[in-house]
């Protein structure tokens, strides 16, 4: 049951353990006659001498019926819980409260969970036979009147044991300590890849993320049986494949198998659906050569190898159902307890798939917003007192966007203020070409009809009453109702007590493509809205006015 030795870099992948403050990389978890003088001694060795700070209890602490409220603190504070099951670990109840504590942080904080079968088979730990069985039999008697107790006991047991681990085999059967000392260098290496992948992703601008993480995690129940899909959704931007990967790095190990497909809609235009089959089989499967002809048979299979397995897959910017139906198109394609999470800018989409559960995402605050820009472009959480004025006039121009900030930021690192001012002044005539491509991308989902709608809007109806709006779209022979219900299922537009509203941004990239289709003629827009623009085509006997709609 070497598994995670084959997936490490699965294990390093999870770097949601920096989203709480951690005290120590590793906790270890043992029975102390068992294996404190060999097995542990020399892993707790390992791990010290690769400079991984390991909490060790000492064997001269004082047991009594409960584990120490330090202790609970310690593994609260771990990065990662490593489990050492040996043919005594259950006669503890030490050990088992112990267990107990690191299931409950691996559901609630994503903490990692290591576990090793030190001289014990898995499956009696998993299934709690032979003498691990006794050992329960026994505390049913010590504890008959805390049956709770002992019933988490057991359920912390199984699920530990379900989480792929090591197997040091059967010691009295002829053990090869030279096999004991290659898994100790594995787990140390195995380690060593999380922690690093960690402190990367520590680095990273995490501004706004939690609380939204936070959202999406308690809308999750990993201790249910059924299969959850879950619809993360908004503009482009706004944060959905962040917040999605945050969760996923959070609980992923809980799962027999996850996968993270970014970017479906690019990639399977790229690609083909089938190539993201092959990606899915492969990565929560372990198989290498996985080979499909067509998307039929890719969605057989899916359908019969991932049946009885509980999963975790993130399916990153959905835009179209053919990719659901073909990835995740019904809740029995799953095992018991699967989760499926989806993002996507299409509201509709995931109410036609029946999503259980939907979050739409929210812009930033005006203090989330200083802080992501002041991060990128001056690599501090908190501005220079002399940018603060000009600081604000961006963070009005991005609207909440983390998109936008990020930009902005990184192009306005080491910047002085003349830079400063120019960029604010530029982007007040011309908005910023990689935020304007990346809000595109809906309006290019959109039918014929459903963009005029949005271009009328953008140009003439921002703040207008909608009721009004419809009125004057109808005159048009469009179809008003369904075109604005679009919209906003696409995250284009927003209703606000009654009134249309689209971000700021989005209603510049709406005048962008405007310009784009007249090649920046005015006298050839469809739309005008600018007053300068209006006098100048006017005044101008030359110019013939292009009547749109």
């Amino acid at each position: 049951m070497d598994a995670l030795a084959e997936t490490g870099a699965a294990a390093a992948a999870a770097s949601s353990s920096s989203l709480w403050p951690c005290t120590y990389d590793v906790f270890l978890s043992f029975r102390g006659e068992d294996v404190r003088k060999n097995f542990i001694d020399h892993l707790y060795t390992a791990l010290q001498q690769r400079g991984i700070h390991t909490f060790k209890d000492d064997e001269k602490l004082e047991r009594g019926k409960s584990i120490s409220s330090s202790l609970f603190k310690a593994i609260e504070e771990s990065m990662i819980s490593i489990i050492i099951f040996s043919l005594n670990y259950a006669a503890s109840s030490w050990c088992l409260d112990e267990l107990v504590k690191i299931i409950e942080c691996m559901k609630l904080r994503g903490q990692i969970v290591l576990p090793v079968f030190y001289d014990v088979d898995p499956s009696v730990i998993r299934k709690q036979k032979a003498n691990i069985g006794e050992f329960f039999a026994k505390h049913e008697l010590d504890f008959k009147d805390d049956e709770e107790r002992v019933k988490k006991w057991r359920i912390a047991m199984m699920e530990a044991a379900n989480v792929s681990g090591w197997d040091l085999g059967n010691i009295a059967n002829g053990f090869d300590i030279r096999y004991e000392s290659q898994c100790i260098q594995k787990i140390v290496e195995c380690v060593m890849d999380v922690l690093g992948h960690t402190a990367c992703d520590a680095t990273e601008n995490l501004v706004g993320i939690r609380s939204r993480m936070g959202t999406v995690y308690s809308l999750l129940n990993l201790e249910s049986d059924k299969v959850q899909f879950v619809g993360i959704w908004g503009m482009s931007g706004i944060g959905k494949t962040t917040i999605a990967r945050s969760v996923y790095d959070k609980i992923f190990r809980y799962f027999q198998g996850a996968t993270f497909l970014h970017e479906v809609a690019e990639n399977s235009a790229k690609h083909g659906i089938q190539h993201l089959q092959q990606i899915l089989l492969s990565e929560l499967l372990l198989l290498k050569d996985v080979r499909i002809n067509n998307i039929f048979e890719g969605t057989s299979l899916v359908r019969r190898r991932l049946n009885g397995k509980r999963v975790l897959i993130v399916l990153d910017d959905v835009n179209h159902g053919n990719q659901l139906d073909a990835l995740a198109k019904s809740h029995d394609w799953f095992g018991a307890g699967s989760i499926i999470i989806i993002t996507t800018k299409d509201k509709h989409l995931l109410r036609q798939y029946n999503v259980d559960k939907m979050y739409k995402v929210s812009l930033l605050n005006t203090d989330e917003s200083i802080e992501l820009l002041s991060s990128y472009a001056f690599q501090k959480r908190h501005p220079k007192s002399e940018y603060r004025e000009i600081i604000a006039e961006v963070v009005h121009y991005a609207g909440g966007l983390p998109l936008a900030l990020k930009v902005l930021g990184s192009s306005l690192y080491g910047g002085g203020m003349i830079e400063w001012r120019e960029t604010v002044d530029r982007l007040k005539q011309i908005p910023e070409g990689e935020i304007v491509e990346k809000l595109k991308v809906s309006f290019n989902t959109l039918s014929e009809v459903d963009q005029k709608i949005f271009l009328d809007i953008a140009c003439f109806f921002k703040g207008k009453k909608k009721d009004s709006v419809i009125r004057i779209l109808r005159s048009f022979s469009f179809t008003p109702v369904i075109g604005i219900r679009n919209l906003i299922e696409k995250s284009l537009i927003t209703v606000s007590k009654g009134r249309i509203m689209l971000h700021q941004l989005i209603q510049e990239m709406g005048w962008h493509i405007v310009r784009k289709e007249a090649s920046n003629n005015i006298g050839k827009y469809t739309r005008l809205w600018s007053p300068d623009d209006i006098f100048y085509v006017l005044s101008e006997s030359t110019v013939s006015i292009y009547c749109s709609t």
